[in-house]
């Protein structure tokens, strides 16, 4: 904070020396020394507590952002989907290569004959193990 040298220091210890007196200089940094500390430490407590104070309101600004975000998603949610031609086409291939693919896999699926006999079954045939 402050840019204060070797030289400066010798010359206000000096002064001080030929001012206050030798009897009475020790008292007097020790004094001095005490409310230097003392004022450092209100700085501190001061600069943390604005610090805080910053950290409260990026908090609340990024809990604002996050509502707002919120409030778009619920809206678009809540909106009803519109569907044009084109996508209902694109529903009905899905749905059709999906019950393709579940009947493929309930083909080549094993099913109990209802004697405790395992049988494979395939599209052609049924085998029993």
């Amino acid at each position: 904070m402050f840019e204060i040298g070797f030289w400066e220091i010798l010359l206000i210890l000096i002064l001080a020396l030929l001012v206050i007196g030798p009897e009475r200089l020790p008292g007097a940094a020790r004094t001095a020394g005490f409310w230097f500390g003392k004022a450092r430490r209100y700085i501190e407590g001061v600069r943390d507590e604005v610090s805080q104070q910053f950290d409260v309101n990026e908090l609340k600004r990024l809990i604002h952002n996050q509502e707002v975000q919120i409030n778009e998603l619920q809206q678009k949610l809540h909106t009803p989907l519109a569907l044009d031609d084109d996508d209902d086409e694109d529903i009905a291939n899905a749905t059709s290569a999906a019950y393709e693919i579940i009947e493929q896999d309930a083909a080549h699926t094993e099913a109990d004959d209802g004697d405790g006999v395992v049988v494979a079954a395939t599209d052609d045939e049924a085998t029993r193990k």
